[in-house]
């Protein structure tokens, strides 16, 4: 075997990527260790184990390595990746990989760019250096080569490794250390957060761990001192249980009792391996009367708004393809949804007499003064399948607007009405992600044409048939008051909590076959990738990385039987120091019943916050404001407040509109003229660019109509605008510049937004914005109806905010603005194209950073103004915004 061994060594292997050994060493060095352990123990057991490990038989009973099988389909996906990449390419996409790869791609194929990018960047820190895969240790590496010594620093703890599902590699940290040639070590040892109990437990398990530093450097010593003094309620427990309901009801009941001595609730958190896990507990913390703050997942799937637009769209379809007999089986259990309101005695009474007298429901319906004003509803959507999007059949099957006459659908009331918003935020938020994100993934699914019904219904069958579940997630606010926080060990990482509950801490939950469903796809011994918790040692870490997350205590719990299977505590916990306490079930008969109907209530109660602030916290935290959503708020002619609400903070999804589309081709179109401009120092031919519009315009998937119609005016539009302001572009203007990164914030407001051009004077440092637009043009700044004045009015808003972007900004704030300007691309009657300029004063600029500042805590309080008393015009909207002014 030595031979053998030492004769695979000298194999001539490519080149292979950093961190990636070649096959045939990880073989060698195999085969040489198990060669090495026999002749120390002077048997041949390690070369048996090393065979069952790397061998198996083959069909023809030959000994064959194990990693063939897993080399051949590998080879398979590689096949479809090639695809897959072609396809991306071929639809001008990339992914998240692509973010990285693509750049490393760059810097090893131009020596050029490498050198710029090591010139720039000089000083390397890396954070989490656990938890990077080896792509990222390559890019790393590229930014540091050809360098006798770097300046780089990587932060990390292999205790906390625990993301190898997502391709990080832990022993990128030896990677490390052999490409720098061992530089110093640093241990932090001082540790700030826990008291000593819980450090100490913590480090009883962690060593149970092979792979760790701390075993193959005797250098490195992690023993902790604790900076931490233990209070009133401090300790480290094991709790165990006889049923799985015990353990529930006395972790909730434990937390109550916390929360009864005064812990805030925000301070106490429960742990688990996984978020099925979590949801058990949910009615357990109802009954207690303990909100909580977790990340919600639904499948959307099963949501009843979703079911029921499916059931609509499935009617409509039938009844243009004339299949009356399916129609009338689909049609009783949709008129019995509560949202139409229908009484049971009536949608009996026309069953009898759909069979009496042997006629269809949609017949029968036709002839009843009940049902009549529905049938005829269904009737006319489904005459429309062919010429309405998909996004506009929903809007209109939900009855999002309103209608003249006829029948409205009542579903948007049903599901949507403001007292549904205010008793039951919920409720109301649930439906509307399950709405979002249905068509999210409907878009997603059908990138090259507008989906139509008959692709929304087919979407729906194959997820069904699959099984796969389209998940909405409703994320946790991390900064929740009130609210007891419940997540997954993974979710807990970088966090910490007075009080930490880990449960379910059972055998067959933290071992290395229980993380996920499975790995699909194998890889050869030397490609380090696993599925989560693919090893024990990952698993031990993961347990490791919830205890620590405890300041003050730390309770550990387990059911020894659930589902009448007997369960044993989590393995590296059974030599534990941790004051175990086993609990015997001695329920009585009416604990036993309120277990029952706790469970039995499990899917109907709600856990979570009622209160909209609540709901929407973690939205907020993160929340910018834009030029668009302030014009929003403000606009009381549209809604103002309430609508912003709808569309700006819960995102209420709609058909988008052919105008709104055709604004988003133009503005395309002229990104990347100014994109040629900035690169070539010309303008790009005319006929390219109106092949950019007509693509973008494409890539809109409007209906043939209104595609035709905005194709020509666009290209009449663009053909004189680019004819007359050819002179106006310059390599000093910079399109579509955003924000979001820049740091703005006035009176106490984040701001954001994306500037159309941003024309940028180096030398004498000095920015002017010009903001384009697609309507109708303004010939001045003094409207002349109702309508264009608060159409200017928000434009000149908009200007004024862009200044405000630019002068507190991180990147521009040394420059002078010099102004802003609206540049219409749509010529007048007289084919002029207008531009409007202004300038604004600093009484302008105060007054609007004070409106900014009003309408941010508005919105940060959710504190939505009453609109009604206001006239809902110009001079309405004009004192609606003096009066936020004159009220704070």
């Amino acid at each position: 075997l030595a031979t053998i061994a030492q004769k695979i060594s000298e194999v001539q292997q490519p080149d292979l990527p950093t961190g990636i050994t070649s096959y045939a060493s990880v073989l060698a060095l195999s085969i040489a260790h198990a060669v090495e352990t026999a002749l120390e123990l002077g048997g041949s057991e390690p070369i048996t184990e090393w065979k069952n490990h790397w061998c198996k038989k083959d069909a023809q009973k030959k000994t064959v390595l194990k990693d063939e099988g897993k080399i051949d389909k590998l080879f398979a996906v590689a096949d479809v990746y090639d695809q897959y990449v072609a396809k991306l390419q071929a639809d001008g996409l990339y992914d998240y990989d692509d973010m990285i790869l693509q750049v490393i791609e760059a810097i090893e194929k131009y020596p050029e760019l490498q050198a710029n990018l090591q010139e720039k960047y000089q000083y390397v820190m890396v954070d989490e250096f656990q938890d990077t895969n080896l792509s990222q240790l390559r890019l790393l590496f590229d930014l540091t080569s050809d360098q006798d010594q770097p300046n780089i620093m990587a932060v990390g703890d292999d205790d906390q490794a625990i993301y190898s599902f997502q391709g990080a590699d832990i022993g990128n940290i030896q990677r490390f250390r052999t490409q720098f040639n061992n530089p110093p070590i640093i241990v932090l040892s001082e540790n700030y957060r826990s008291i000593p109990d819980v450090i100490n437990s913590a480090r009883q398990v962690i060593t149970q761990g092979a792979d760790r530093l701390e075993n193959s450097n005797d250098s490195i010593n992690k023993q902790l001192n604790p900076n931490v003094n233990p209070g009133d309620l401090s300790g480290v427990e094991i709790h165990q249980y006889a049923s799985k309901t015990d353990e529930l009801r006395a972790t909730a009941q434990a937390i109550a009792d916390l929360i009864k001595k005064g812990v805030k609730p925000e301070e106490i958190t429960v742990l688990a391996r996984v978020h099925d896990e979590l949801i058990e507990i949910l009615p357990y913390l109802h009954s207690q009367g303990i909100a909580v703050n977790y990340e919600r997942r639904e499948n959307v799937l099963d949501h009843t708004i979703i079911k029921l637009i499916e059931q609509l769209l499935q009617i409509i379809l039938l009844i243009s393809q004339s299949r009356h007999d399916q129609i009338s089986s689909l049609m009783p259990e949709l008129l019995a949804n509560p949202a139409f309101g229908f009484k049971s005695i009536d949608i009996y009474k026309l069953s009898l007499k759909s069979y009496t007298n042997r006629q269809s429901w949609l017949d029968t319906m036709l002839a009843s003064p009940t049902f009549q004003p529905i049938a005829e509803w269904l009737i006319d959507r489904s005459s429309k399948v062919n010429s309405e999007t998909l996004e506009q059949q929903i809007d209109n099957l939900i009855g999002k607007e309103p209608v003249d006459d006829g029948f409205r659908s009542p579903i948007y009331d049903y599901f949507f009405s403001a007292s549904k918003l205010a008793d039951q935020p919920d409720a109301y938020l649930s439906t509307l992600e399950s709405l979002r994100t249905i068509r999210d993934r409907v878009r997603e699914h059908y990138t090259n044409k507008a989906p139509s019904v008959e692709d929304f219904l087919e979407f729906i069958n194959i997820n069904r048939d699959l099984n796969n579940k389209i998940i909405a997630v409703r994320h946790r606010a991390s900064l929740s008051k009130n609210l007891v926080n419940l997540m997954t060990a993974h979710g807990s990482k970088g966090l910490e909590f007075d009080h930490v509950f880990i449960i379910d801490a059972i055998d067959n939950k933290w071992n290395e076959k229980s993380g996920g469903g499975g790995q699909k796809i194998r890889y050869p011994a030397n490609i380090p990738l696993a599925e989560a918790g693919g090893n024990y040692d990952e698993v031990i870490r993961l347990f490791f990385v919830a205890m620590t997350r405890a300041r003050q205590s730390l309770t550990i719990s387990y059911a020894t039987n659930q589902a009448d299977k007997p369960n044993l505590v989590a393995g590296f916990l059974v030599e534990s120091d941790i004051e175990k306490q086993a609990h015997q079930s001695n329920e009585t008969i009416e604990e036993l019943t309120e277990d029952i109907e706790i469970e039995w209530r499990q899917s109907l109660t709600s856990p979570l916050p009622t209160k909209l602030p609540e709901l929407l916290e973690s939205t907020l935290e993160n929340y910018k404001l834009s030029a668009t959503h302030l014009g929003n708020f403000l606009d009381i002619t549209n809604g103002g407040p309430q609508t912003f609400l709808l569309n700006n903070l819960l995102h209420f999804p709609q058909a988008k509109s052919a105008h709104a589309s055709y604004g988003t081709a133009i503005h395309t179109t002229l990104q990347k003229v100014h994109d040629f401009y900035l690169v070539n120092g010309q303008l790009k031919p005319i006929d390219e660019i109106l092949q950019d519009f007509e693509k973008s315009l494409e890539d809109q998937h409007l209906e043939k109509a209104d595609f035709d119609k905005f194709l020509g005016k666009g290209i009449d539009s663009l053909k004189l605008f680019i004819d007359k302001k050819q002179a106006s572009f310059n390599q000093n203007q910079r399109p579509e510049i955003n924000f979001g990164g820049q740091g703005v914030v006035i009176n106490g407001a984040r701001l954001t937004g994306a500037l159309d051009v941003m024309e940028i004077d180096k030398t004498n440092k000095t920015i002017s914005v010009t903001d384009y637009k697609t309507g109708k043009p303004a010939l001045r700044w003094k409207g002349k109806d109702d309508y264009e004045k608060i159409k200017l009015h928000k434009y000149r808003y908009q200007l004024m905010f862009y200044q405000l972007l630019c002068e507190n900004s991180r990147d521009y704030s040394g420059y002078e603005f010099t102004g802003g300007s609206l540049q219409f691309v749509e010529p007048t009657p007289t084919d002029d194209i207008i531009n409007l300029e202004d300038t604004f004063s600093d009484e302008d600029l105060a007054n609007f950073k004070q409106l900014i500042g009003i309408v941010w805590q508005k919105i940060i309080d959710l504190d939505l103004p009453d609109i009604s008393k206001y006239d809902q015009n110009y001079k309405g909207l004009l004192q609606f915004e003096q009066d936020l002014l004159d009220n704070n």
